[in-house]
């Protein structure tokens, strides 16, 4: 009995939290990152760099502030509120069905930081910080940039990379034969060759070799779980 009062107390805090969190608005929102050169890879099955690392450290994060449309921040949003994916629509990202996940829920300013792992494919390495690069949404609004006229949407500048390289009509995001076709392509080069691709390179030191093919091994075949 205590263990089934205990449940519902929970559910109930869980639907009051989601309630208060209140009405998100794009353009008094904010969002960015603790790091320049922010690189995070990524996997189908959500293990492969976490965001801390993503400027070789082990504290970097993407930073988020949740307002309503009077500039106040919106405390208690929930973990699995947020999404990021690519401004640049030709460079969209392959994500699995929970993508990223806050650190916490937003605190009484509206602010949280994301800095787990993202499950999801494909890659995201040319941008220009205001058409390309990656957005953040929250509730399914995307945080909107060149404020105060919050025309465009914001763009930050982190570049994705991923084993998963080619997206599979028809199929989840996974890192199959057709992905190891496109590295085996760039295999052993780099600039200025133009069979180097970027995409491959992993630990971004300017070269497919053996050290990003073992990365993308231990990610063969997988997939969204």
């Amino acid at each position: 009995m205590f263990k089934g009062k205990v449940l519902l107390f929970t559910l109930i805090l869980g639907l009051a939290t989601y309630a208060y969190a209140g009405d998100v608005d794009d353009c008094e929102s904010n969002a960015g990152v603790s790091c320049t050169g922010m690189q995070v890879n990524i996997c189908p099955q959500g293990d492969f760099e976490w965001i801390y690392n993503g400027c070789g450290g082990a504290s970097d994060y993407i930073w988020v502030e949740v307002k309503d449309a009077a500039g106040v921040g919106i405390a208690g949003v929930p973990f699995t509120d947020f999404w990021l994916n690519s401004c640049d629509p030709a460079k969209a990202l392959c994500l699995c069905t929970s993508p990223v996940a806050s650190d916490s829920l937003t605190n009484a300013n509206g602010r949280t930081t994301l800095s787990g792992r993202i499950a999801g494919g494909l890659c995201n390495v040319n941008m220009d910080g205001s058409t390309q690069g990656i957005y953040v949404a929250v509730q399914g609004k995307i945080i909107k940039g060149n404020k105060p006229t919050c025309d465009i949407n914001l763009c930050l500048i982190i570049k994705i990379k991923s084993p998963d390289l080619v997206f599979s009509a028809g199929l989840p995001c996974i890192v199959n034969l057709s992905d190891l076709g496109v590295f085996g392509n760039s295999y052993n080069k780099q600039p200025p060759a133009a069979q180097y691709n970027p995409c491959c390179d992993y630990n971004d030191d300017n070269k497919c070799n053996l050290s990003d093919f073992a990365f993308f091994s231990s990610h063969y075949n997988h997939r969204c779980l």
